[in-house]
C-alpha cells in the first residue's frame, strides 16, 4: 500500500472547488495521463482511461471511478481501480477528498490509499511510490492553473 496525502491550497472559494470536483471534463484535464473521461451515473460512476509510463513499462489501465459525497460540499470519498491486461498490473485507490476554507481561498486535502500490483509492482515500492508522489505534485500544479484561471476571468 502507498499512502497518498497532499493538501492543495487554491485560490477561490469552497463552493467554486465543490462545483469543480464534479466537473468530469476538468477534473480529467487535471489528472496527468487522464483520457477519455466520461460519466456513467450522475455524481456517483465515472469511467477513464490512464494511459501513462512508469519505469520502462507503458500502461493503459482503464479505470472506474465511484464517488460517495460524505458532507455536502465539504467531503468526498474516491475510490478507482483497474487493471492493465497487457501487463496484468492492477491499480485500486480509496481516497478521501476535504474541503477547508483558508481565508479568501480554500484548503483541499487528499488523503488515501493506492494498491498497485503484477509487473508494475515489481519494479519495486520506490519506484512505484516516485510515479505517484510526481502524479500528486502535477495534479496539484494543474488544479492551481485551473483555479487561478477561473480567479483571473472572475476579476476582468
Amino acid at each position: 500500500m502507498i499512502d497518498l496525502a497532499r493538501v492543495i491550497e487554491l485560490p477561490v472559494a469552497t463552493s467554486e472547488v465543490w462545483s469543480v470536483l464534479w466537473d468530469v471534463q476538468q477534473m480529467a484535464r487535471c489528472i496527468p495521463s487522464c483520457q477519455d473521461a466520461e460519466e456513467v451515473e450522475a455524481r456517483q460512476r465515472y469511467r477513464a482511461t490512464i494511459r501513462d509510463r512508469v519505469g520502462p513499462y507503458q500502461v493503459e489501465i482503464p479505470i472506474d471511478v465511484s464517488v460517495d459525497e460524505l458532507d455536502a460540499g465539504t467531503r468526498l470519498a474516491v475510490k478507482a481501480s483497474g487493471r492493465d491486461t497487457v501487463l496484468s498490473s492492477h491499480v485500486k485507490v480509496s481516497m478521501i477528498i476535504a474541503l477547508a476554507p483558508n481565508g479568501a481561498g480554500t484548503s483541499l486535502t487528499l488523503h488515501g490509499k493506492a494498491e498497485v500490483g503484477g509487473k508494475v509492482a515489481a519494479l519495486g515500492r520506490s519506484v512505484v511510490q516516485r510515479k505517484t508522489h510526481d502524479v500528486l505534485s502535477e495534479f496539484a500544479v494543474n488544479l492551481d492553473r485551473l483555479f487561478k484561471r477561473h480567479s483571473d476571468t472572475a476579476t476582468v
